[in-house]
């Protein structure tokens, strides 16, 4: 630090030569000279002292028999001094200082924590949105602002937090944990479907359904509240299967005319740099009319440390839309397609029994109404209130 002192403030190395040196350094210190680094060479005597102090110096040397010569002067002093008439130099080094303080005031890098149900790319744009970008001011209460936004544009947060370390801005943040799941917790089992009912195999609690009879959608099929034979009862987690026959109807809607979008496989590519957010392109080509552009960022890093410069490359796919009449028997066709998929996806633990396709037309498509007739299992877990039956005197079976 007091290095540091003494070169803005400049210094002089100066020797000392004639009769009685000894007695001439007294009188600078008494005089208040703050001489320093005080040594002795070949009959000679080197002293150093602030620059501001050196006419002190020479003015007490006229009336000594001493003489001081000047060895070296350095400092930020000097240098203005030395380049004085070079104005371009000293504007230029100005210039550079207010330029690097305004540049500090921003956030020209931002590192983000990584998410465990989302993309970067999406965080990123999350981020945009809530204004902490490349190139944002990083001032604490506009920080503070965009930490609340953020919590409620992510929505999946426990907490975020948005800082600014110099003109770097860090994002870290906590997604909520999924809701806890208790497979033994009590429960019953309900109709997830309207239904009649086939057959009920109980593994534990009480059946309230059986053979033969309808249930409608929500109606409780076996519950979780056993009854001993003392006359109390057990709350218990209910288990069994309630096989039923169900029905569905599903509708199918096929246009007359599909707009089909034939995409050219050779792009028309572009590249540029996005440099403290501004975008500088490197080639000027043409984009097509009607294209879809594909971007590719990729950050410059130096020697391992990320700069803000991002190297962008565009790649524009021209497109054309075409109009195609779809006749009776494409539409068979892709409905029944359409049909698989669904049964695929929605059907794959129900046994179809029949399916009933009607078919009819409207002036812009072909409509087709699918009946299922299936047998599937109807019955759906519901935890038990335990509130609602603390009244009776039930009791946890464990």
């Amino acid at each position: 630090m007091i290095g540091l002192l003494k070169f803005i403030r400049g210094t002089v190395r100066f020797k000392i030569t004639g009769s009685r040196p000894g007695a001439f350094l007294n009188k600078l210190i008494r005089s208040g000279v703050g001489v320093y680094g005080i040594k002795s060479r070949a009959g000679e005597i080197y002293v150093s002292c602030i620059l501001s102090d050196y006419k002190e110096v020479l003015r007490i040397s006229k009336d000594s028999s001493c003489r001081v010569h000047s060895v070296k002067k350095q400092g930020i002093p000097i240098i203005f001094e030395r380049n004085k008439r070079r104005s371009g130099l000293v504007w230029g080094a100005v210039c550079f200082l207010l330029i690097f303080k305004l540049l500090s005031m921003y956030i020209w890098t931002i590192d983000i924590c990584r998410f465990e149900t989302m993309s970067q790319t999406a965080a990123c744009d999350i981020l945009r949105r809530v204004g902490m970008y490349e190139g944002v001011k990083g001032e604490f209460e506009s920080l503070k602002r965009m930490q609340t936004s953020a919590m409620i544009e992510f929505g999946n947060l426990s907490w975020i937090t948005i800082n600014a370390d110099g003109s770097n801005g860090e994002v870290n943040a906590t997604e909520k944990l999924p809701p806890a799941t208790f497979d033994n917790a009590p429960r019953n089992l309900k109709a997830k479907t309207d239904a009649q009912i086939i057959r009920v195999d109980t593994y534990n609690g009480t059946p309230v359904v059986s053979m033969g009879d309808g249930a409608a959608k929500g109606d409780l099929l076996i519950s979780g509240v056993v009854e001993n034979a003392d006359g109390t009862v057990n709350i218990t987690h209910a288990e069994g299967k309630v096989t039923a026959a169900t029905r569905y109807n599903e509708v199918f809607v096929i246009p007359k005319i599909i707009e089909i979008t034939n995409v050219d496989d050779t792009p028309v590519s572009r590249c540029s740099v996005r440099l403290f957010n501004v975008i500088i392109p490197l080639t000027l080509k043409d984009i097509p009319e009607n294209s879809a552009v594909l971007r590719k960022f990729e950050r410059v890093n130096i020697q391992g440390s990320e700069i803000s410069a991002d190297i962008i490359t565009e790649n524009n796919y021209k497109f054309s839309v075409e109009n195609i009449t779809v006749t009776k028997d494409d539409a068979d066709k892709i409905m029944r397609k359409q049909m698989l998929l669904r049964e695929l996806f929605k059907c794959n633990d129900t046994q179809i029994v029949t399916r009933d396709i009607a078919d009819s037309e409207c002036d812009d498509s072909y409509i087709y109404t699918v009946n299922y007739d299936c047998i599937e299992n109807i019955a759906a877990p519901q935890p038990i209130l335990i509130d609602n039956v603390s009244a009776l005197g039930v009791t946890d079976n464990e």
